[in-house]
């Protein structure tokens, strides 16, 4: 009457499966350029009155915009590079 479950029959569970990164990168890359692109946008309407503080926050979402879509770029480069490297070290 107790009996255990069928999947409890020893040995450790199967690992789980890999992840693409795909979907990472591709919101890393999009985030960022609209960022920058909306920040650059903000910054140039602004630019009729300098002296208004708001054009600093503008300027610092344009940085930030274009590092995240650098990095995703990077991002990308980096796992494809490493993907075709892995797959031709399992070809015999």
């Amino acid at each position: 009457m107790n009996e255990l479950p069928s999947s409890r029959t020893g040995g450790l569970p199967p690992p789980p499966g890999r992840k693409s990164r795909l979907i990472a990168i591709g919101l890393t890359v999009v985030c960022g350029a609209l960022l920058a692109l909306g920040s650059c946008f903000g910054l140039l309407v602004g630019m009729n009155s300098p002296k208004k503080p708001i054009n600093t926050l503008f300027t610092w979402g344009m940085i930030a915009g274009a590092v995240a879509f650098l990095a995703g770029i990077v991002w990308g480069i980096v796992a494809l590079v490493l993907h075709l490297l892995r797959s031709r070290s399992q070809r015999p």
